[in-house]
C-alpha cells in the first residue's frame, strides 16, 4: 500500500463520514423498531471511542496517531484495540514502534485476499514503565510472511506465522 498521509482537513473528513454512518446506523435501527440493536450499536461505537482515547495515556504521540488513523488507511482490515495503561511510557520508541507496525502491515496488505474478512487485534499494557504491545492479525493473504523488520531497541517475539495468522508481543522498556 502506498503511503498515505493524512492532514488534518482529510482526517476530519473521514472522522465525519464515520460519525454520520453511525448515526444513520443508529436512526435506522430506531426507524424499524430495532431499539435494542440500536442501544447496541451506542455501546459498542461508545466502547471503540473509549479504547482510543484511553491510548492517550501512553504519550507516544506518533504510535497514538497510527492507531488512530489505522481505520482509514487500511479499511480492508478491521481493528479492535484493548488496553489497560498504568504508567505513563515515555516516547524514546515511539518512531521504531510505529516504524515496526507500518512494516508489518505493508508486507500483507497488498496480498490480502479480498474475499476474506480480515481482523487485527491490538492488545497494549503499560505497567511499571515497560510497553507491551500484543499484534494478532488474522485472515487470508498470499504473501508469505518475513519477518526481516530491523530494531534496536524493541523486543520482538514471534508467536505464530502463517498466512492466515500472525502473531507477535512487542516490548519496550
Amino acid at each position: 500500500m502506498e503511503n498515505n498521509s493524512f492532514t488534518l482537513l482529510k482526517s476530519l473528513r473521514f472522522a465525519n463520514h464515520d460519525f454520520v454512518n453511525h448515526l444513520q446506523l443508529i436512526h435506522l435501527y430506531l426507524e424499524v423498531g430495532q431499539i435494542d440493536e440500536a442501544k447496541n450499536c451506542i455501546k459498542e461505537i461508545s466502547k471503540d471511542y473509549k479504547s482510543l482515547s484511553i491510548l492517550n495515556k501512553l504519550s507516544l504521540p506518533k504510535t497514538i496517531e497510527w492507531l488512530y488513523l489505522f481505520r482509514w488507511r487500511y479499511p480492508s482490515i478491521q481493528l479492535t484495540i484493548n488496553s489497560y495503561i498504568e504508567d505513563v511510557i515515555y516516547p524514546q520508541n515511539d518512531d521504531e514502534i510505529v516504524e515496526y507496525l507500518e512494516q508489518t502491515i505493508n508486507s500483507v496488505y497488498n496480498g490480502l485476499d479480498p474475499y476474506s474478512e480480515h481482523h487485527l487485534l491490538i492488545e497494549i499494557k503499560a505497567i511499571q514503565k515497560e510497553l507491551l504491545l500484543h499484534f494478532h492479525l488474522e485472515g487470508k493473504w498470499e504473501t508469505n510472511v518475513v519477518n526481516q523488520i530491523e530494531k534496536t531497541n524493541l523486543k520482538v517475539k514471534t508467536i505464530e506465522m502463517t498466512q492466515q495468522s500472525w502473531k507477535y508481543e512487542l516490548t519496550s522498556e
